[in-house]
């Protein structure tokens, strides 16, 4: 195999043993996919900051067997970031979670705001939540990250206010501070910061009111007007460069 070694997570209890069986449809992929053979090299992590590296002793597309020949262990970042991101029409949350699992956020909260375009009853909420997190794990496994990010939702405002954690900051357009400033000003020692992104249609006075009062403060990300699936790759960009995660 060719390139960086491929890459899978696995329970934290299947990586205690010096040997290992990677099933399923991963399994699929190494040997029918991957075409590996004996020998070949893996990357298997537990989403809990331990990564191994396995060496394999058998394929077959049904089961493909693998002894531990290395482990490390990768602290959780710092700061913890999180992107609030309103519930938007059509996939455009689909492609948010992806590139913000790909880039290394750490949770991902979906609300639904008063100028959501999207309406969705209990069933198509479960759906969604399920396919999110399908498409966050493949994004974490595509990005080879120590640590699965986690998901909540489509939840409402309020419960996406009350589940803000340390540093909180609300992207809005006529906001007087810049994100930036307010990062060099309050942003040193913070264990967590999270950023809420609005719909389509933004967030409504009261709305930022609501996370305001949960302790996020305005902030601009620019002169631009952005799509709400860019303001949230764009704030969790410069969060993540300012405290060295990123670039």
């Amino acid at each position: 195999m060719s390139g960086h070694a491929p890459f899978f997570f696995a329970e934290p209890k299947e990586l205690d043993a010096a040997e290992l069986t990677i099933q399923g449809e991963d399994a699929r992929h190494l040997a029918v996919v991957r075409r590996a053979s004996p020998g070949d090299l893996v990357r298997i992590s537990d989403g809990r900051g331990t990564i191994v590296e396995a060496r394999l002793t058998s394929v077959a597309p049904g089961a493909v067997g693998a002894e531990i020949v290395d482990r490390t262990l990768t602290p959780a970042p710092t700061p913890r970031v999180e992107i609030h991101q309103g519930l938007a029409k059509g996939d455009k949350v689909d492609g948010v979670i992806r590139h913000l699992v790909e880039m290394g956020v750490d949770r991902i909260v979906v609300f639904e705001a008063g100028r959501s375009v999207a309406r969705w009853d209990p069933v198509r909420q479960g759906a969604a939540a399920r396919r999110w997190a399908t498409i966050a794990r493949e994004a974490a496994k595509q990005s080879h990250r120590a640590w699965l990010p986690e998901l909540s939702g489509p939840c409402s405002v309020a419960n996406a206010a009350a589940e803000g954690r340390g540093l909180g900051l609300v992207a809005h357009p006529a906001a007087g501070s810049r994100l930036r400033d307010v990062l060099a000003e309050q942003g040193a020692g913070a264990e967590s910061v999270w950023v809420v992104v609005g719909p389509e249609g933004g967030l409504s006075d009261g709305e930022v009111a609501t996370f305001s009062a949960a302790g996020a403060v305005p902030v601009s990300l620019g002169p631009q007007i952005l799509r709400t699936e860019t303001a949230s790759v764009v704030a969790a960009a410069l969060v993540l460069q300012h405290f060295g995660r990123l670039g």
